[in-house]
């Protein structure tokens, strides 16, 4: 799986206790839930997420929820860190994140994370639409992305899902080569922002590239890449990554919320060496999300 995997903890009802911060590196904090009445028998979902890089740290998926107060353990915390808990519990019991009034989602965040401690949260009505992103783990699921397209010049399936700040971006990719996809170019890869990688020895190997001429790109001076994750299934390709809207960087393009974004996708067949000649590329476009 991906470098930058992610961990998927399933965790069942019981009290969790509060662990010496002697016996771990990380922190650990204890969510304390209270009052959650409400929504006994459905699906609770939270994330975590590092705030100055916006990486997801956690993500905790709770099948139903049993009983009116309950705890949650997060283990893995930087000490030092800011971090940010979004979670959500799904009142209409659809098995998907839909924004409040639909679903009931919340919003709490820490800054200069310290030891181990907890934090207790009451059941409240101030509902924050935490617009539920793809988890970034190299596996896709059928209905994680909002949006998805097939081209049919490389066979190339595109998944994409953006917030108002970060693109997430799913690829899969005939074979067991690299596989690419570029935004914004001004004339074949000239000027694209390009992320490129592949699954060599079942390490994930990924870089960020811009188009310094129509037919050649660079790796950047700065790698912006949020997170990434990948695998190799039934003779394909999975490359997911988050990436910023804006990075501010000038070898990344700068993209918008809502806007047709042009894009050049490739791939090779066999290959994960990044510097061979793709077996198949393509220009196409997708819509970001408002």
């Amino acid at each position: 799986m991906g470098a930058r995997g992610l961990k998927r903890l399933i965790l069942g009802m019981a009290t969790l206790a509060v662990l010496s911060v002697a016996a771990y590196a990380d922190a650990r904090l204890v969510l304390r839930f209270e009052e959650m009445d409400p929504h006994i028998g459905q699906m609770l979902e939270l994330r975590v997420v590092d705030t100055d890089t916006m990486a997801e740290i956690a993500r905790v998926s709770l099948p139903e929820i049993a009983s009116s107060s309950f705890d949650l353990e997060i283990g893995g915390l930087q000490i030092g860190s800011n971090i940010r808990l979004d979670f959500y519990a799904d009142a209409n019991d659809s098995g998907l994140y839909e924004a409040p009034p639909e679903d009931h989602a919340w919003r709490l965040e820490l800054m200069g994370v310290q030891m181990d401690g907890s934090l207790t949260f009451a059941h409240s009505t101030d509902f924050v639409d935490i617009d539920w992103p793809p988890q970034i783990d190299g596996m896709i699921g059928d209905t994680e992305y909002r949006n998805e397209m097939l081209d049919s010049e490389t066979g190339m399936r595109v998944l994409w899902q953006n917030s108002s700040e970060t693109l997430y971006v799913g690829l899969v990719a005939p074979g067991t080569g690299w596989l690419s996809i570029g935004f914004e170019p001004e004339r074949m890869m000239q000027g694209a922002d390009i992320i490129i990688g592949a699954l060599a020895d079942g390490e994930l190997v990924i870089e960020d590239h811009y188009g310094n001429a129509p037919t050649s790109h660079r790796i950047d001076a700065v790698d912006h890449i949020i997170q990434a994750g990948g695998s190799e299934v039934d003779g394909k390709t999975v490359l997911e990554f988050a990436i910023a809207l804006d990075s501010g960087d000038d070898q990344d393009a700068v993209l918008a919320t809502g806007e047709l974004v042009t894009i050049i996708l490739g791939y090779h067949a066999s290959s994960d060496s990044l510097t061979t000649r793709h077996s198949k590329r393509a220009t196409a476009s997708l819509q970001l999300d408002d």
